[in-house]
Formats: C-alpha cells, structure tokens, sequence
C-alpha cells in the first residue's frame, strides 16, 4: 500500500524541480547538491556505479552534462512522475525526462528511477538512482 501524502509529492516535484534548474546551469557541482553521498548508480545496461564521495558525484555528472551538451542538449524537462512512500522519511520518486535541443524539440527520453531522502532542512537528496531499461 502506498501511503504518500501529498506533501511527499511536492517534496519529489521540488525536488525534481531544482534539478532541471541545476542541469540548465550544466554544472556538475549544482546537480551534485542535489545527491547525498555515497550514491549508487545503475545504468540501462545493467551497469552499477558507485560514487562513495560527492567529488565523483561532481564528476560523474559532469561527464554527462557535457556529452550531453556536445549532442545538442541546451534543457530537461520531466514528467510523468510517480511517488511511492518508504518508510517514514525516504521516497521513490520515478520520472520520464526528456533532453531538449535549442528548439524545444525531444533530443532523447528516458524514465529513471530516484531514492530521495527526506531527511535534512535543504530538501531532498538522492543516494540511488536506476535508468529504466527499454
């Protein structure tokens, strides 16, 4: 049963939010706030990546703002989002992004998948994330 009241929803709509406008800036460093280390990472091809400190989450995500940029990416946005309560402070939040090209057209879509810890005054922080395979 999922018990998700609708403040838990605001908090992953926040926090998606503040991702969208950290991945504008394409700064590793403001997406990586968003993460509370150590994080887990599992890829859609089954790849896992563990980012023990948060100077590899900087440069994790980092890497992948820039590849995306170099492929045309200037925005996100998200949708679709899905919120399940675990436990009295955390959540799984899952929402469908999509990578925007300067035009506003679809560059590429995914669903992804994040633990959100509730705890804390600065709002949510993810510390696992999985790409949904196809």
């Amino acid at each position: 049963m999922n018990d998700t009241t609708a403040s838990d929803f605001a908090a992953a709509e926040a926090y998606f939010n503040r991702f969208v406008e950290a991945f504008g800036a394409f700064d590793g460093t403001q997406v990586a706030r968003l993460f509370a280390a150590p994080v887990v990472a599992l890829g859609r091809d089954g790849s896992l990546t563990s980012l023990p400190r948060q100077d590899d989450v900087v440069r994790y995500y980092q890497a992948a703002l820039d590849r995306y940029h170099r492929d045309g990416c200037r925005s996100c946005r998200w949708s679709e989002l899905s919120v399940v309560l675990l436990g009295r402070r955390a959540v799984l939040a899952a929402v469908t992004w999509d990578l925007l090209r300067d035009n506003g057209t679809v560059l590429t879509r995914w669903r992804q998948s994040y633990n959100l810890s509730l705890f804390g005054d600065d709002g949510p922080k993810a510390f696992a994330t999985v790409s949904h395979a196809d």
